[in-house]
């Protein structure tokens, strides 16, 4: 009888340890490692209390971390953007979360009873300060220039909702999928590469486009030659100067509509050989222009487009069916010119 009392009384400790109850919630006992401070990619420390099961993510880049990291039943909120293909890798797995936050409206996000608020590095200051005032648990992720910066707020994102194994493992399949990119390509001739947006905008030095293009095996044209400008307007002229093997156009162009036709039939372009070889062709931008983890893909896409012959994505690293549809008929339309 002693024997199985004893049992009992240890039983019941394991189970207290197993299930605590905050504001009336089950918690496993993976909440352990909570309360916790971390530093967030701002510097500032951050005390989170308890687990984190109401997340409000006020950034598109956050959301995207976010579905791999926790069940959507941990997010209050995501951005509006999440629905929106051209731009968004979880389009499909926001459309169950019921509140969609068109801006970083801070009542919206206050009212929402957050116990953790994710933010830009973009968001408006004086957005932050407000949200910080309230005492809420705000998060702001760090400035990113580079697919290295991209981890880190991964792993930074993964200290703070207590999942900080699949943070690492997130960043493991990035390092494979970037690894198994540069195997392929290193024995490659390197074409050139320009990344066109509408009014002539492109991306050199110190941006994620120019780092996944040279890390597809390209050369961006931009940095070759030597602008200095992350994010320089060019000309008509220069582009037809440089005349590089590849043109990728921005994917993601509500903001300009008819940009890929007004770029297909500018006559100052007929003469560039990525015209005439069919190889000026739209991007996916919600690959190629994340600063998520969905950045890898779009490595994995300019590779493929760059050396087919070399480099075979994985059914993994294929574009979305509507992204990849836009492509297509883009292509389809461009060839039968």
């Amino acid at each position: 009888m002693l024997r199985f009392a004893t049992r009992c009384i240890l039983i019941a400790v394991v189970l207290l340890a197993a299930f605590a109850y905050v504001a009336g919630r089950p918690v496993l006992a993976q909440d352990s490692g909570f309360p916790r401070t971390v530093t967030d990619g701002s510097g500032t420390p951050v005390t989170i209390s308890a687990r984190p099961t109401h997340i409000v993510s006020v950034a598109l880049v956050s959301d995207e971390i976010l579905f791999s990291l926790v069940d959507p039943s941990r997010l209050a909120a995501v951005t509006a953007n999440t629905m929106d293909p051209a731009q968004s890798n979880v389009a499909e797995l926001a459309k169950p979360i019921a509140n969609k936050l068109s801006k970083a409206d801070p009542e919206a996000v206050i009212a929402l009873k957050p116990d953790l608020v994710v933010l830009s590095p973009f968001t408006d200051a004086g957005v932050i300060k407000q949200l910080k005032d309230t005492k809420l648990p705000v998060f702001v992720l760090a400035n990113i220039s580079t697919i290295k910066d991209i981890e880190n707020n991964i792993l930074l994102l993964g200290q703070a909702v207590g999942e900080e194994q699949k943070a690492a493992q997130i960043v493991s399949d990035m390092e494979a999928k970037l690894k198994a990119v540069a195997d392929a390509v290193k024995d490659v001739k390197p074409l050139t590469v320009l990344y066109y947006g509408p009014d002539g905008y492109s991306a050199g030095a110190g941006t994620t486009i120019d780092e996944a293009i040279t890390r597809a095996g390209g050369i961006n044209i931009v940095t070759k030659a030597g602008v200095k400008e992350p994010f320089p307007q060019l000309t008509d002229e220069w582009v037809v100067t440089q005349d590089p093997d590849v043109i990728l156009l921005a994917g993601f162009n509500s903001y300009s509509p008819g940009f890929v036709e007004k770029f297909y039939n500018n006559p100052n372009f007929q003469t560039l050989k990525a015209i005439k070889n069919k190889k000026a062709v739209v991007a996916n931008d919600a690959h190629l222009a994340t600063i998520s983890q969905y950045i890898v893909e779009g490595v994995s896409d300019v590779a493929a487009l760059l050396y087919p012959d070399a480099y075979k994505p994985t059914p993994a690293a294929t574009m979305n069916a509507t992204a990849s549809a836009a492509v297509s008929a883009t292509m389809a339309a461009t060839a039968a010119r």
